[in-house]
This record gives structure tokens, C-alpha cells and sequence, in this order.
């Protein structure tokens, strides 16, 4: 029962929205329109609660492993939250945690990852790279993750905007059992895209749009 706490109480830390997010105010109708949400941003996040693609967590990657020889893996990464763009020289920087269980199939073997996701896209860019880095422990075996790959966000960004992503990412895993490579196609929607669209309040020189 230990770890199924231990994996329990990880995923309510991470599943908290950041503090940076604050509460969000009510609307006001007479603010400037300037200061609303972008039109794209409220459209694509109900295209996205439409299109049933917050189910895409429900959904399990599948992954192609090499190790001990070739193996077929479900995995169902959630991400939460991620950052805001973060303004820094250089390309747009975003942070995204996750927890990530899995299945191996044949023979079967459950895991368990937890971790960290970097976006890095060229300012005018929706093509981007990626970068990871995770901790794991399964049946067969407990170590480390890292992982690398291109990725593709189909939402414009915006300080108030969730990234959702399209990716293909290679990860290597090192454990006491010995190491392995596998490959993914990879579909993240953060469980924030859901939680509503955050603009500057009133006394911040603007208002929420939901």
C-alpha cells in the first residue's frame, strides 16, 4: 500500500494549480477589450472540451521499448499545469510537470514516472523541441529517465494558455535492472487548459474572460 499513497499524494501536489495562477475574478463587462483574453484562446479551449479531447489523458500513449528485447508499452502521462511562456533571451521557454503510469506488455509490469517537461520554441514558432527528465520504479526496476524530442503546439501562445502538444520523444531509461530506449507519438493536453482563462484583474489593469 505504501507506494499507491506515495503515488497518491504525488500526483494531488501536482495537480495544485502553481501559486503564480492566483484566483480568478469575476468578469466585467465594460472593461476594455484590450485587457480580455485573446478571441483564439477562448475559441481553441472550447474546441478542445467539444472535440472530447480532455478525455486525451484517459487515452494511452503507445510506446515501442527495446531493452531485454522489444516490448509494446501504455503510458498515460498527466500533465496538470504548465508555465507560462517564460520570457527569457533566446527561444520561448515553457515548464510542464507530469506523472506517468505504465503498462508493459507481455509480460505485463506496472511503473510509475514522475517528472518535468521543457518546451523550447523560436519566437515565431509553433515547431519546437523538447527535453525531459524523470524518476521511475516498476517491477523491473528503479532509476532514471531522459528523454528528447520535436514537438508541435496547436494552441497559440499566450501567458493565459495551456500548451497542447504533439511530439515525438525518445527517452532512455537506466534502472538497477538494466537499460532501455523507447519511442513515442505523443498527445499532452495540462489539465489547466480546463480550469479557465486567466487575464489581469481590475486593479491589474484588466478583467477575466471565461
Amino acid at each position: 500500500m505504501k507506494p499507491a499513497v506515495a503515488a497518491g499524494s504525488l500526483l494531488c501536489f501536482l495537480a495544485a494549480p502553481p501559486a503564480w495562477a492566483g484566483a480568478e475574478p469575476e468578469p466585467d463587462a465594460e472593461a476594455p477589450a484590450e485587457h480580455r483574453a485573446p478571441a483564439l484562446v477562448s475559441w481553441k479551449r472550447t474546441l478542445c472540451i467539444y472535440t472530447l479531447c480532455f478525455l486525451e489523458p484517459l487515452i494511452p500513449d503507445l510506446r515501442r521499448e527495446w531493452g531485454d528485447g522489444a516490448h509494446w508499452v501504455l503510458s498515460w502521462p498527466v500533465h496538470p499545469w504548465a508555465t507560462p511562456p517564460l520570457d527569457v533571451p533566446g527561444p520561448t521557454l515553457i515548464l510542464s510537470p507530469f506523472v506517468e503510469p505504465q503498462l508493459r506488455l507481455g509480460p505485463s509490469t506496472l511503473r510509475l514516472l514522475a517528472g518535468a517537461r521543457v518546451y523550447a520554441f523560436p519566437d515565431t514558432s509553433r515547431f519546437g523541441v523538447l527535453a525531459e527528465g524523470a524518476g521511475v520504479w516498476g517491477g523491473d526496476g528503479k532509476g532514471g529517465v531522459a528523454g528528447a524530442g520535436l514537438t508541435y503546439d496547436l494552441i497559440e501562445r499566450h501567458r493565459d494558455t495551456q500548451p497542447w502538444t504533439v511530439s515525438v520523444v525518445v527517452r532512455r531509461t537506466w534502472t538497477d535492472a538494466g537499460a532501455r530506449t523507447d519511442v513515442s507519438l505523443d498527445v499532452t493536453v495540462p489539465l489547466a487548459m480546463f480550469f479557465g482563462t486567466r487575464v489581469p484583474a481590475p486593479e491589474e489593469g484588466g478583467t477575466s474572460s471565461k
